[in-house]
């Protein structure tokens, strides 16, 4: 890059200020690295950090170089800054950031220049003249960057990969897009949705599985479209990969996928807080009920308050064990010895639980629609409590005090 100085200065005292600072350069482009990733705090991280750090240094010298119309001696800061508006593209961020930056470092570079000690800086015209270049050098970069940006876009809207990850997104929110011809994938009669954590930051190698299916990140999770036909034969892949536990759910129509992601999502979920027995597969066909009584966690928990408050006001012995009694009555109905078979205990241990219940209660029991809602709250619930949830008693015990 040539930067011609203004008529109002002198070329040479521009030159001249321009090797007076060259001595300075690694404590100043520290300094400056440090204000951007500061300011723009995705910059700090260890990955971006020494980026961060080369573009500043480089970006220094060259202009210095250039103002001192010396040969440049970098790897080319305009290809640099080309490369970091590529990767912002890549990875679906806007120019804005790599342009707060840029003018970050310049403004903390002009704030430099103007207040550093030398004779120089005292001429007005030398002042302007640096002054002109130095913003003229960060319209440049900024261009650099725009350019890298743009040819990112581009590169990325024509890429099949990244063609096929947009049609994920699309099934998994709602109607396709009609656009995505380049994804070259046909939405199968019967969709397979497989949800798969993944063990701290790896990234299994799921090529087999990739050339027939879609996949996209969510976060520490995977989301897998495929043919259901093909269930056994990707979920073998997937799981030998190395994978966490997979939820699963299939959709008959592409409408339907949306929900069995949701499904498959919160399989996995209940399985953490305990809801649904551990497992390396859990599909969600199997756990329907439990699904739709975790949809809306809320009104679980209000529910739970309203309808359970003199449980809730029991020790936490009684609670765990009126709870699973009452919970099994209302699920068979059956006798005091059936209950006690199926608890492991003796049939009067069940008519005392019984008759604690009942005070608790009382003609409450008798009413079909308070049977039916503390059936569901009980049968969400007491899972819950097993699995060591205590905040339901929590919020109880938070209201009894207010």
């Amino acid at each position: 890059m040539t930067v011609t100085p203004t008529p109002r200065t002198t070329p040479e005292l521009v030159a001249e200020r321009a090797r007076a600072v060259r001595r300075d350069v690694p404590k100043v482009a520290s300094e400056i690295a440090l204000a951007v990733r500061t300011r723009i705090p995705r910059y700090d991280a260890p990955a971006v950090r020494s980026v961060i750090d080369e573009a500043v240094s480089t970006a220094i010298h060259r202009f210095l170089d250039a103002v001192d119309g010396a040969p440049h001696r970098d790897r080319g800061v305009e290809e640099l800054f080309r490369s970091l508006g590529r990767t912002e593209a890549r990875s679906g961020h806007s120019p804005s950031d790599l342009r707060a930056a840029v003018h970050i470092a310049i403004s903390a570079s002009w704030q430099f220049l103007r207040h550093s000690d030398t004779s120089a800086t005292s001429d007005g015209p030398v002042r302007s003249g640096l002054a002109d270049a130095v913003f003229a050098f960060a319209d440049h970069l900024i261009a650099e960057a725009d350019a890298g940006h743009a040819e990112g876009l581009q590169r990325r809207a024509d890429d099949p990969m990244r063609a096929r990850a947009r049609l994920a997104e699309s099934l998994l929110g709602g109607p396709p897009l009609s656009d995505l011809d380049t994804a070259g994938w046909t939405v199968p009669e019967v969709v397979l949705v497989l949800v798969v954590e993944l063990p701290g930051d790896e990234r299994p190698d799921l090529s087999a599985v990739a050339r027939t299916s879609l996949i996209v990140r969510h976060g520490q999770r995977l989301v897998i479209l495929t043919d259901a036909a093909r269930r056994d034969e990707v979920l073998e892949a997937v799981l030998e990969a190395g994978t966490g536990r997979v939820g699963l759910a299939t959709a008959s129509a592409s409408a339907t996928i949306p929900a069995a992601f949701r499904w498959s999502g919160r399989v996995l979920t209940l399985v953490q807080r305990g809801v649904i027995p551990d497992q390396r597969v859990v599909d969600a066909s199997g756990h329907l009920t439990q699904i739709w009584l975790h949809a809306e966690p809320a009104l679980r928990q209000s529910l739970v308050q309203s309808l359970l408050a003199p449980l809730l006001a029991e020790s936490p012995n009684s609670r765990e064990i009126l709870s699973e009694t009452l919970l099994v009555w209302l699920e068979t109905r059956d006798s005091a010895p059936a209950i006690a078979a199926q608890l492991g205990i003796h049939p009067q241990t069940v008519r005392y639980r019984w008759k604690r219940i009942n005070e608790l209660f009382g003609d409450a029991l008798r009413e079909p629609e308070f049977i039916v809602q503390i059936t569901m709250v009980l049968k969400a619930s007491v899972p819950l409590w097993k699995a060591g949830d205590q905040s339901d008693f929590e919020r109880f015990q938070t209201a009894a005090g207010a």
